[in-house]
């Protein structure tokens, strides 16, 4: 949907685990190796939670980073969006929390539920309730701590995934060039099966079956998911900037989901965009879900990848399957 809204990102931040798992921490236990998860997706390593440690952390280091990134303090936030599917608890929510771990006003907070798609759906969500006034400065936090739903034992599916945050403070715009040009969100629940976690919801409670059977840790249809992220990702990128009325050579740097290094290779190639223009830290976070498009954001800001005047594309799919995308004028 082409738009025009005068929305600007303030400051930025990411918080990871300190602690380091390499691909030859997974070979010594599991029938894996270095050379095998490289070549498949271009992960060398990937941070996770030790015992002990928490979403929370997380988030609130993150945003506490973005504030301090944009010059602001807590008491500015008048609203809290949390992209996460991996909250601290059930309820309350990870934003109410979050609000309160920050020292923030009693302000709007509330969880998004997209997946990988988290942070831009939440994004665009908190950029509404800036253009329509209902917030002046909002907190978007994409989060996950992934290493508590992994199936340590399955190597299909926990070589890919990191933990972590990243936070965007985004407000009115203070320059009338930075504005947000179009987004594009959407799902297809038909597919919803081809990631997911069986068990810890309504339908199948928590019991001994389900903790016997291991039914909490993430299920995905690897080979599926890969056709239709190659697919999705290079359709949006087209459809969000023919919306702008700009082409993708105008493009100067695109932020995709850090899914997997050859799904962003592929879609790239086929959507016409050199790899020079755009940002990969898959090889060092692996996949963060919802945190991997706010990270890379930050790294982009922090590493002057981001000049003023630019065309910046966030791009994101996951679990859902959910996909969206957001073009903006720095």
């Amino acid at each position: 949907m082409k738009l025009d809204w005068a929305v600007e990102i303030a400051g930025t931040g990411l918080s990871v685990p300190a602690h380091v798992v390499t691909n030859a921490d997974f070979a010594q236990r599991l029938d894996t190796s270095d050379e095998w998860i490289v070549q498949r997706t271009g992960i060398h390593e990937r941070c996770m939670l030790r015992d002990g440690e928490g979403m929370l952390g997380m988030a609130t280091e993150a945003g506490r980073r973005a504030l301090q990134n944009a010059g602001m303090s807590a008491a500015e936030i008048d609203l809290i969006i949390c992209g996460t599917f991996t909250p601290e608890h059930p309820l309350p929510s990870a934003a109410c929390e979050l609000q309160a771990a920050l020292g923030c006003r009693w302000v709007q907070a509330f969880d998004l539920s997209a997946a990988c798609s988290g942070f831009v759906w939440a994004f665009i969500t908190a950029a509404q309730y800036v253009v329509t006034g209902l917030a002046r400065t909002a907190l978007v936090v994409g989060v996950e701590a992934l290493s508590r739903v992994l199936d340590m034992e399955d190597r299909a599916t926990c070589v890919l995934f990191g933990d972590g945050a990243g936070a965007a403070v985004i407000r009115a715009s203070t320059d009338a060039r930075r504005r947000i040009l179009a987004a594009r969100l959407g799902a297809d629940g038909s597919r919803g099966m081809l990631i997911w976690v069986p068990a810890g919801g309504a339908k199948e409670p928590a019991s001994h079956r389900t903790v016997a059977e291991r039914l909490h840790y993430m299920r995905m249809k690897g080979r599926e998911v890969y056709k239709f992220a190659v697919s999705q990702m290079c359709d949006i990128i087209h459809e969000t900037v023919a919306e702008a009325g700009v082409r993708v050579e105008d493009l100067a740097l695109l932020i995709p989901h850090q899914s997997n290094l050859r799904i962003i290779e592929s879609a790239c190639e086929k959507a016409g965009i050199p790899l020079e223009r755009v940002l990969v830290n898959i090889d060092r976070y692996g996949n963060t879900s919802a945190a991997s498009v706010p990270i890379a954001l930050h790294e982009a800001r922090q590493g002057r990848r981001i000049k003023p005047g630019d065309l910046v594309l966030l791009v994101a799919f996951g679990a859902g399957l959910t996909w969206g995308s957001v073009l903006m004028r720095m």
